[in-house]
């Protein structure tokens, strides 16, 4: 009777890793975290699309951040994004990226990398280690917000990213992007 529950549970055990397998095979991506499926398939075409974009995820990849991306209906109209300090454990550092819900799915893309570049100051300064500290980097390294209603911080280098990002999106619409991508499979 033991090997019969074990069969089972082997069998259980199987299908579910073949599962979590499936969307893994997908989805390589382990330190950059969206919430959810449009931001997932968002990221992706961004990465497809955006050469600056895949280099902002290659590069938090190998590095000691997580960054969870999620989007924020609550966000206000006046912000398109948001860095949030989460916590850290002994070999890594938890950073939420939270994009406002309203964005067209071009200003989600550019919003993301600009907030992922905002990831990239924080794993570039090993003393980033909770909120004030990542307050700290902002106020060193940054500007306060042009937004009288924002306390937040901004970076020369992250608007940039979210520039750059959006000029390449547009030099790659999804439609010829669309048919880069049935050529390939013919």
């Amino acid at each position: 009777m033991h090997w019969l529950l074990a069969l089972v549970l082997f069998t259980s055990l199987s299908a579910a890793d073949a599962a979590a397998a499936e969307p893994e095979a997908k989805n390589t991506m382990r330190h950059v975290r969206p919430q959810d499926a449009r931001l997932t398939a968002l990221l992706q075409e961004g990465m497809l699309r955006s050469r600056s974009l895949h280099a902002l995820v290659d590069r938090i990849e190998t590095s000691d951040v997580y960054v969870y991306i999620a989007l924020d209906h609550l966000m206000k109209s006046y912000l398109a994004g948001r860095l949030t300090w989460m916590g850290q454990s002994n070999e890594f550092r938890y950073l939420r990226a939270s994009i406002n819900f309203d964005l067209s799915s071009d200003q989600v893309i550019s919003t993301i990398a600009h907030e992922l570049q905002h990831a990239v100051e924080v794993l570039d300064d090993q003393a980033v280690v909770d909120e004030r500290s990542l307050v700290a980097l902002y106020k060193r390294i940054g500007k306060p917000s042009r937004l009288e209603l924002n306390s937040g911080w901004e970076t020369d280098a992250a608007r940039e990213m979210g520039y750059q990002v959006r000029r390449e999106l547009i030099a790659t619409p999804t439609a010829s992007l669309r048919a880069t991508i049935d050529r390939g499979k013919s």
